[in-house]
């Protein structure tokens, strides 16, 4: 039976659970005035300009309401982003509702439509990812200062349980952050410490209405099991349950964020060049269980795709026993993980070759693209060079290197194999092959990061010199 609205305990249930939705909101608003470092990002409080992802579900709905309740006070311009997915045969009627909604709450209001690309196993996430697009377009857009999500701490268990069944480390079970600021974006959950029954009896007490989205009943989705299968067998088993795990999340994501500072003390310690690069003898020195840590930490620096624990486990085995110069450990779109001397790097795959020769004729123009080595030909006038009549005396021949070519670019030294060259010029072996060699007939007048061949500058025509040099174009390893 349904406790009496006079009931003295239903009174102060109802004020305890509104006065902690409202306090909630505004805790949020004075966390945005604080810069990533815990200071003051201006003095005195101004309000908040935020985005609130709306989905028009019972916690959006909360969150709306609750948040257009503090409009003017600790909350500036409001913006309430649908996110129309199209998957639905209501999805029209759930746009409707949210805009009524919105209207009635008295903030401004905008619908975008989306189309998840494929199904089954990468359904969710894709979902997930345009939805977190589309609200940092919108942000971007109106100026706000944070977007707002309505993720409670069922949300919360449930993020938990399926990263434990995926067997993530301390980053992944510590499931979602309250805040998040992440390239120029920040993300604030206000509800976290909401059951989701909290949330129900809050819309009660106030009126508000929502939708129920019928996909949430499907149990073929993952999150979905563990919401209706799972989580209340865990209740009858422990009653209550909740409210403790999720102190064990927030114990984890203080471990999960001091592992973090240590990775990072130790990549500023064994890394180089801004990073690129990974000393390989400070980088053995750390005990055994940081280097995984600090490998995960600078293969997201530069830029490669996650690795699984096993591949990264391997990949330090093979850093640990290879003895060759130069050697590809692991490649992946169009990125290879190198071990060359005493350092680690990543760099470009080598592409394929898509032609033996290149013909060009060579008009007097700065520059020729040489796309096929990512790079481009720069003529620039010099004192000491290619006369510009010898250069456009007949075409040009752009080549790989097939083996065994030679080339005298000193005055007073003799003539060189090219390999000796490139290792007197410490380039590595891996580049070699992507480096153009210029020729004039039969003869080799050109080497990209080696020089010149100086015995075809010695005549003079009369005409400007030239200097040629190879330039790659710019990129994450040039």
């Amino acid at each position: 039976m349904p406790k009496s609205k006079n009931n003295p305990s239903e009174k102060k249930t109802v004020r305890g659970i509104t006065t902690r939705v409202r306090t909630a909101l505004e805790n949020t608003a004075r966390q945005l005035q604080l810069s990533a470092d815990g200071l003051p990002i201006a003095s005195g409080e101004k309000p908040i300009n935020v985005i609130v992802a709306f989905s028009g579900g019972l916690d959006s709905s909360v969150l709306l309401y609750a948040v257009s309740q503090l409009k003017g006070k600790s909350y500036g311009e409001i913006t309430a982003v649908h996110v129309h997915h199209g998957l639905s045969k209501h999805a029209n009627e759930w746009a409707e509702f949210c805009e009524e909604r919105a209207k009635k709450c008295g903030v401004r209001f905008v619908l975008r439509k989306v189309t998840v690309p494929s199904g089954g196993a990468g359904f969710e996430a894709e979902a997930r990812q345009l939805r977190y697009e589309v609200l940092e377009e919108e942000a971007r857009k109106a100026a706000a200062d944070a977007i707002l999500t309505a993720h409670h701490l069922d949300d919360q268990l449930e993020t938990f349980l399926i990263q434990w069944m995926r067997g993530s480390g301390p980053a992944g079970l510590a499931a979602m952050p309250p805040l998040l600021r992440k390239d120029g974006c920040t993300i604030m959950r206000p509800l976290l410490g909401f059951q989701r029954t909290e949330l129900e009896r809050f819309a009660e007490i106030r009126g508000i209405k929502w939708v129920e989205d019928e996909s949430n009943e499907d149990t073929k989705y993952l999150r979905n099991a563990i919401r209706h299968n799972i989580i209340p067998e865990l209740e009858k088993i422990r009653p209550g349950f909740k409210t403790a795990a999720a102190r064990s999340i927030e114990l984890i994501a203080e471990a999960a964020e001091t592992l973090r500072d240590v990775a990072e003390d130790d990549f500023n310690q064994a890394s180089e060049n801004d990073g690129k690069y990974l000393r390989i003898d400070d980088f053995l020195a750390l005990p055994a269980g940081r280097r995984a840590r600090v490998l995960r930490l600078w293969l997201d620096r530069v830029g490669f795709k996650p690795l699984p624990r096993t591949r990264l486990l391997e990949m330090i085995r093979q850093i640990k026993e290879t003895t060759k110069q130069s050697v590809c450990l692991m490649f992946s779109d169009g990125l290879e993980i190198r071990k060359y001397g005493s350092r680690l790097m990543v760099t470009e795959h080598e592409k394929p070759e898509s032609e033996a020769e290149i013909i060009v004729e060579w008009h007097g123009e700065p520059e020729i693209d040489l796309p096929q080595y990512n790079g481009k030909l720069v003529f620039t006038p010099a004192e000491e060079g290619f006369n510009e009549g010898y250069l456009k005396a007949q075409p040009l021949s752009i080549r790989r290197r097939s083996g065994g070519e030679k080339i005298k670019i000193h005055k007073f030294r003799p003539r060189k194999a090219l390999k000796m060259l490139f290792q007197e010029a410490g380039v590595p072996e891996f580049e070699r092959k992507n480096l153009p060699l210029v020729w004039r007939g039969k003869t080799l007048i050109y080497v990209g990061g080696v020089g010149s061949e100086v015995r075809e500058q010695v005549d003079d025509d009369g005409t400007p010199r030239y200097k040629i040099e190879f330039i790659k174009n710019p990129g994450l390893f040039s």
